[in-house]
């Protein structure tokens, strides 16, 4: 096989099931698990505001170039590369494909936290007397190994039935599901009492929360929670038909992403300030924070275990993504069969997530390298390798392709020079913060 060649690939059935395909991507623990804390810590509503304005600015642009990069080459993040003429693009294809790799590992780690958390609220609802209240998670190392055993283990049963059997089939059940139990918990949140006036009050703007900080801070949380990185979008977009079309895809997760952000904010940040509870607690406000939320309401093990089963069910989609990225690239350059492929991923990444298990500093430290460092650069590679690579006429004609909305040509320069621009000041800053003494 010509490795410089598109190959014929398997795509999805419809438009729309590669819309929620992509979406179920989007929508994971960045909306969930980060998403309210950022808003506790960069000001609430200045935050939110700023947030949207950059997902409709960037986030849209930046994804319509990841589809077109990976239909146009029909390949993954290192094949697309390589038949863009990136320079460097084994090098940077190999380093984000280690980055999915390493970030898997301790993402199916916070998914198997929730899947334990969902049932052990599921355990308490079961038992009688025990209305209203929790069951603590067990800190013991061999139950907690046994959820990441189960995480991964379904992640890999879905990937291995592949692109229409496993991941467009989960994302039409899944993503319907996760909406559906999150409108539950955001009609019962929204009666406790003062849970109105904490949301009220915390959405008032404040002029003086709209700071530089704020900015990038929201900048960083569009890339991370759309799951822009020049890998995952990259793959799907190689799934698309040349009948579906790409603005109208990166239009629809798009919705859907921020929906789902909005949603878990409707969520965690009424109840915690109802409860005079800290929003700004940081990561532990999932898993810390929200059962102490459940544990004072009626039926609160019930609604616990539906909103821990409703964050795991979605992220499983996003770690799914990440094992198909890896499983592609396998295929491709390995000649590796699926099964042997979801087979390897399954005896490694169980014990790679043991550091995780054991440690939240690792979970902190491996994200800053992986996640928020990996993706916005990912996303930035990728559009140089379309914008500038590829060139505009090929590129454009590929965003176009099928599409009834119109194509300005200020996208192109817009991707061209704005979105790199703000990739190189995102992680700039980033870097430049976590360095900076204490």
């Amino acid at each position: 096989m010509n490795m410089d060649q598109p190959e014929v690939r398997t795509t999805f059935s419809t438009p729309l099931g590669a819309v929620l395909a992509t979406a179920g991507v989007a929508i994971g623990l960045g909306n969930i698990w980060r998403f309210p804390y950022m808003m506790g810590k960069y000001g609430g509503s200045a935050f939110l505001l700023l947030y949207i304005l950059i997902v409709l600015a960037f986030g849209i642009p930046a994804l319509m170039a990841e589809y077109a990069l990976g239909r146009h080459t029909g390949r993954g993040p290192l094949g697309a590369f390589r038949m863009a003429r990136l320079p460097g693009a084994k090098f940077w294809g190999g380093l984000l494909l280690l980055s999915i790799f390493m970030a898997a590992s301790y993402y199916g780690t916070i998914l198997a936290m929730a899947l334990q958390r969902a049932t052990s609220f599921t355990i308490a609802a079961a038992s009688p007397g025990q209305a209203g209240s929790t069951v603590a998670v067990s800190d013991g190392f061999a139950v907690q190994m046994s959820f990441v055993l189960i995480t991964v283990a379904l992640g890999c049963a879905v990937t291995w039935l592949g692109v229409r059997r496993g991941i467009e089939r989960a994302s039409r059940y899944g993503l319907p599901l996760f909406f559906l139990l999150f409108v539950a918990l955001i009609v019962r949140v929204l009666t406790l009492d003062g849970a109105m006036e904490g949301l009220r009050e915390f959405l008032v703007p404040q002029p003086k929360n709209f700071t530089g900080a704020t900015v990038l801070a929201a900048m960083g949380q569009a890339f991370f929670s759309l799951s822009l990185g020049g890998t995952f979008m990259v793959v799907y977009g190689s799934y698309m038909r040349a009948n579906d079309s790409i603005p109208a895809a990166a239009i629809g997760t798009t919705i859907a992403d921020l929906s789902a952000a909005l949603m878990a904010g409707l969520i965690v940040v009424p109840a915690v300030l109802a409860l005079g509870l800290d929003m700004a607690s940081g990561p532990a406000l999932l898993f810390s924070v929200m059962p102490e939320v459940f544990a004072t309401m009626p039926m609160g093990n019930v609604f616990g275990a539906a909103f821990f089963f409703a964050v795991f069910l979605v992220g499983l989609l996003s770690l799914i993504a990440a094992y198909e990225v890896l499983a592609s690239a396998a295929e491709h350059w390995l000649g590796w069969s699926r099964a042997r492929t979801v087979a390897v991923l399954l005896v490694v990444q169980v014990p790679l997530s043991i550091p995780a298990v054991l440690s939240d500093g690792y979970i902190g430290y491996s994200d800053l390298i992986w996640g928020t460092t990996m993706q916005p650069l990912g996303s930035g590679l990728a559009i140089v390798a379309l914008i500038w690579c590829i060139g505009r006429a090929k590129a454009m004609k590929e965003i176009a392709r099928a599409s009834r909305l119109p194509t300005p040509t200020l996208l192109f320069y817009w991707l061209k020079y704005v979105i790199p621009t703000g990739v190189v000041v995102t992680l700039a800053y980033g870097w430049i913060s976590q360095l900076r003494p204490s």
